[in-house]
């Protein structure tokens, strides 16, 4: 706007000051004719420098234009100042947003999509969206205004002119609009491939040690190549439509640039127009003005289509389903029997588990036994609701646990798996794992009915040393421990111990399994193990087989049986 007033005013001004054409100072009217407003616009100005005289006038409209280019400066920084604000807070909260949706997902969205694909689409394609809010600004709000003015004065200088201009612009709006539809679908492929390349960069850092081992690096580097280049064609390919906006922009401005100045010189030098020379040059100024803008529009609107399509693989992510959570009873009392009855559940179409039938009374311990494959952890995940039944039901205590409030559910138990998962945290807050009611004392029971207490003990800074990532300072056993210590820190009434030994080497095996005897005590538990030798003392044996219960009892029960467990039996005592 500034540049526009600027270039308007100093036309006129250099003719009276320069040329002092006193016909400028003759009062003029105005009227409804476009033509009078300039006019009367030199009188006022002519009839200023009269007043003021021609070398004070000159210094202070150079002032003036100082002004002006301070304030187009100052309005400028003033609003990228404001947007730093609304973008940076634009992604925190979307980011806030997708993060909490993930956390409510259900264990089955985690289980088909990779992790690397939704790192990207929280990372690079926050980032595009981000940059596209810069567009909408541009495109809604900075770059129609200057464009705006300069056309009310281009108005004002020559109306016939300027209704040329406007006729001729929105070709050029419809070749960009026309590009922008092919733009919104390659970016969307480009961050598709760069899932692709993350997922795979993820997976290699998460079984590093088993490319080593394997002497893999090879195969892993030529997949990675053949993603990466994928990528790479697929962003040329993008690059080029989005760099095409902004000469395409221009050229189109050039052409009509030289329409005007063909149509108005013609009339000019057949002596047929009201417009003189000079102010057909400051005409064509302004009108150069309009060119950023226009260039800008179109930089934002395909800015824009990018973001429209990283937004629409945010929004794949915040249209899953969450967990379904009736907001039921917030009852978390357990005092007589767990009951799985006619229980199904598959994956997919396939059923992993079929008519199950089991009760687990109160203070009893479960054991979960059968070939690999057979549904022992698929049965366990189903009783704190990690997946939804296809069939059947499971009742605490009679009560159908689709009617207990998720939160309250998931509080009667404390869960220990083979994977010993830790956080970059302390070893006090992976123990306490959100409960920020557990006080000092109980923090300390736990670790020492983990057997927990003295290695975190000698840690450099003790509770409050911090664990790395995934645990990554503790050996295998200590990683264990730590995982029993946080599973009976709130001292659950039923405990799952899913396979909780069977990535340890002897000597810590011994120590997690004493550490597991004294938290099994008084408490209902559930135990998959894979030495059938912990699990002899169980109240109860469930073998699974292909999904199904073959056999349950107690061990001298099912070895009389002669049946599956007593072969498992005889596989691990005789090899």
């Amino acid at each position: 706007m500034f540049n526009v007033l600027s270039i308007a005013m100093i036309i006129p001004f250099l003719e009276l000051i320069f040329y002092g054409d006193k016909s400028q100072l003759n009062a003029v009217e105005l009227s409804s004719d476009p033509n009078s407003w300039m006019a009367y616009f030199n009188y006022l100005m002519g009839a200023k420098i009269n007043e003021l005289g021609q070398q004070s006038a000159l210094i202070y409209f150079s002032i003036g234009i100082v002004i002006a280019f301070f304030l187009k400066n100052l309005a400028l920084y003033l609003s990228f100042y404001n947007l730093a604000y609304v973008r940076s807070a634009v992604v925190r909260d979307i980011r806030e947003q997708i993060y909490n949706h993930l956390l409510r997902l259900p264990l089955s969205y985690f289980n088909k999509e990779k992790r690397g694909d939704t790192m990207s689409r929280f990372t690079n394609d926050v980032k595009e969206v981000e940059w596209s809010l810069l567009g909408v600004v541009e495109l809604y709000f900075k770059h129609p205004l200057a464009i705006f003015i300069p056309l009310v004065v281009l108005f004002v200088m020559s109306y016939k002119l300027t209704l040329f201009v406007i006729v001729v612009l929105p070709m050029s709006g419809f070749l960009i609009s026309r590009i922008g539809k092919k733009l919104k679908n390659a970016a969307q492929a480009g961050q598709e491939k760069l899932s692709d390349v993350l997922s795979h960069l993820e997976e290699s850092l998460h079984g590093i040690k088993i490319i080593k081992a394997f002497s893999a690096s090879g195969d892993k580097q030529e997949k990675f190549k053949d993603l990466n280049d994928d990528h790479f064609r697929q962003m040329v390919r993008l690059n080029r439509k989005e760099f095409l906006a902004s000469p395409l922009s221009e050229f189109m401005a050039s052409i009509v640039l030289s329409s005007i100045l063909i149509y108005s010189g013609s009339l000019i030098l057949s002596d047929n127009s009201s417009l003189p020379p000079s102010v057909l040059i400051g005409y064509i100024a302004i009108f150069s003005q309009l060119i950023p803008p226009a260039k800008g529009i179109s930089e934002a609107f395909f800015r824009l289509k990018k973001g429209a399509a990283s937004m629409g693989r945010i929004n794949e992510i915040l249209a899953s389903n969450q967990e379904i959570d009736n907001h039921g009873t917030k009852d978390t009392s357990f005092k007589d029997c767990i009951k799985l009855t006619n229980v199904s559940f598959g994956y997919t179409d396939t059923l992993v588990l079929k008519n199950i039938n089991l009760e687990i009374k109160k203070g009893d311990t479960v054991a979960l036994v059968g070939p690999s494959g057979g549904g022992k952890s698929t049965l366990v995940d189903l009783i704190p609701r990690f997946h939804e039944l296809n069939e059947g039901e499971i009742t605490i205590d009679g009560r159908d646990i689709s009617k207990i409030d998720l939160s309250s559910l998931r509080s009667l138990m404390g869960i220990v798996t083979q994977d010993a998962i830790l956080f970059n945290d302390s070893a006090a807050n992976n123990i306490k794992m959100g409960d920020h009611y557990l006080s000092g004392d109980q923090l300390l029971d736990a670790a020492k009915i983990a057997n927990a207490h003295t290695f975190i003990k000698n840690l450099a800074e003790g509770y409050n040393t911090n664990l790395g990532e995934k645990g990554t300072n503790l050996s295998g056993g200590q990683r264990q421990r730590m995982s029993i210590a946080r599973a009976v820190a709130k001292e659950p009434p039923l405990l799952i111990l899913d396979e909780a030994t069977s990535a340890l080497d002897t000597e810590s095996e011994k120590m997690v399994q004493d550490a597991l005897e004294k938290v099994m005590q008084n408490r209902t538990s559930i135990v998959i193990a894979h030495r059938l030798s912990t699990i002899q003392k169980a109240d109860k044996i469930v073998v699974l087989d292909k999904g199904e219960i073959a056999e349950q009892g107690t061990h001298e029960e099912l070895i009389s049986q002669n049946g599956i467990y007593k072969k498992l039996v005889d596989l691990q005592t005789f090899g």
